[in-house]
């Protein structure tokens, strides 16, 4: 008699993946792996080809199965809120958390020429928040008649002063309008729960509608996650299943996206700092649209080119050649490396994803002078207490030395201003690319999916 087993599928911008795992006295082994260039015409037949490599033996055919999804590039949300250092920063958490990705923000009153932007970009989600509970009105029922009047389809999903959430609804009759609780009910009280939920439901209904997801539900018996949720929950999961991991980081570079994740105490105070904006959680990620490896790898070239030329001209590499090899992967997504020189060029666009979603997710500390002496000011998240620093995604994973993963932690420090990042964590790979995987698993294994995470990772040489 076979021990019990379940199967869990992550279904990527550019390959799908899977892996058995047994179920052994509560922990979970991994037996076998497999993957397979998505198929986007249909998700199922990747999806279908990969089940089938794991649970080719019979005692495993019918191994429950878990699975997620990032193949349509996650929920693309626009927000609009009333101040970009309050209201804004709270919606970018809330559509992060949920496994969305921000594409465009707006602040305080759209404008026409805003409204055909949006119509433009088509976004999936129109995270409408501002005000506080019995506060601002004018400005929250201006937009709404703005977008009723639109040509918009995307799903308005009202987040603001509950006072006048009615009058809202009211307006938006004539489009697919939802409400949840304010993200902000009180100056400087977050509350994105609720939000975060009605974001996840939304996924769910636009994922599953096509490309073969549904047939996948119906047989699986599971809904599927958003891959960058997966992440989260495992992340978020980490700290009470393993002692002696709350300050650490994971990122994840990706084919169409690099995800950062951190989970430690954003702020740390003292009598000379003080804290602007919003106070940010623990667990926190980011997404960066135009940093990804295959998918994304023009918009990484055009967003990092004076980091890359610089690196390229370090290095003593052709920048004609790499551009070219730059479109030559954004148009075969499923192509690797196949000679030294390819290898070296992955080498540099990996480092500028992790360069660049490492400083954007990082907050800053600015000394200001004033007649009573200087201060601190800090903005954004502190991440100088990061003590482990883990790479995941098909390239990270693949590492067997820091050098990439490095490019995350803090430079020469300026005294008057500098970045927030990592000062000098421990380095560490996931090895097998399990961190999808298994936060599929965590919420069925709460305790077994986080270790059974750390377990397989690989410990890196730190040096730079």
């Amino acid at each position: 008699m076979p021990e019990p087993a379940v199967v869990s599928i992550d279904i990527g911008s550019t390959y799908t993946k899977g892996g058995l795992f047994s179920v052994e006295r509560g922990g979970l082994r991994l037996l076998r792996q497999a993957g397979m260039p998505t198929t986007p015409d249909d998700l199922s037949r990747g999806f279908d080809a990969v089940r089938g490599v794991l649970a080719a033996e019979a005692d495993y055919a019918c191994a429950r199965v878990y699975f997620s999804s990032s193949a349509r590039g996650g929920l693309k949300i626009a927000a609009l809120g009333l101040t970009p250092d309050l209201t804004l920063s709270i919606a970018r958490m809330a559509a992060c958390s949920a496994g969305g990705k921000i594409v465009k923000a707006y602040s305080y009153g759209l404008t026409e020429e805003e409204i055909a932007e949006l119509e433009a970009l088509a976004p999936d989600i129109i995270l409408f928040t501002g005000g506080t509970d019995g506060g601002s009105e004018k400005t929250n029922l201006r937009n709404a008649r703005l977008l009723a009047s639109s040509g918009l389809a995307s799903v308005i999903l009202y987040a603001g002063n509950r006072k006048i959430q009615s009058d809202i609804l009211a307006l938006l009759a004539n489009k697919e309008a939802v409400a949840a609780d304010n993200i902000m009910p009180d100056v400087g009280v977050v509350n994105i729960e609720q939000a975060r939920d009605v974001i996840r439901r939304i996924f769910l209904d636009k994922i599953v509608d096509g490309k073969g997801l549904s047939r996948i539900v119906r047989e699986a018996g599971t809904a599927p996650k958003p891959t960058p949720l997966a992440v989260y929950d495992l992340v978020q999961a980490i700290p009470a299943a393993c002692p002696g991991w709350d300050d650490f980081a994971v990122i994840d570079v990706g084919g169409a996206t690099t995800d950062f994740y951190s989970h430690t105490e954003s702020f740390h105070g003292g009598d000379a700092v003080l804290l602007k904006g919003v106070r940010e959680p623990i667990l926190k990620r980011t997404v960066e649209g135009d940093l990804g490896l295959r998918v994304s790898v023009e918009a990484l070239w055009a967003s990092e080119r004076a980091f890359l030329g610089e690196r390229l001209r370090a290095d003593g590499l052709d920048a004609g050649a790499f551009a070219a090899y730059v479109r030559s992967v954004a148009s075969r997504t499923e192509s690797m490396p196949a000679t030294p020189q390819e290898e070296a060029f992955d080498c540099l666009l990996a480092g500028a994803c992790v360069r660049a979603a490492a400083r954007r997710h990082a907050g800053t500390m600015a000394r200001v002078f004033s007649p009573q002496g200087a201060f601190y000011v800090q903005k954004g998240k502190d991440l100088t207490r990061v003590g482990r620093l883990i790479g995941s995604g098909g390239y990270l994973s693949r590492q067997v030395d820091g050098r990439v993963l490095a490019q995350a932690c803090a430079g020469p420090a300026d005294a008057d201003e500098r970045l927030l990042l990592p000062e000098n964590p421990l380095l560490y790979a996931d090895a097998d690319h399990l961190f999808p995987l298994l936060g599929n698993l965590v919420t069925a294994f709460p305790e077994a999916a986080p270790r059974a995470a750390i377990a397989q990772l690989l410990r890196l040489d730190s040096t730079r």
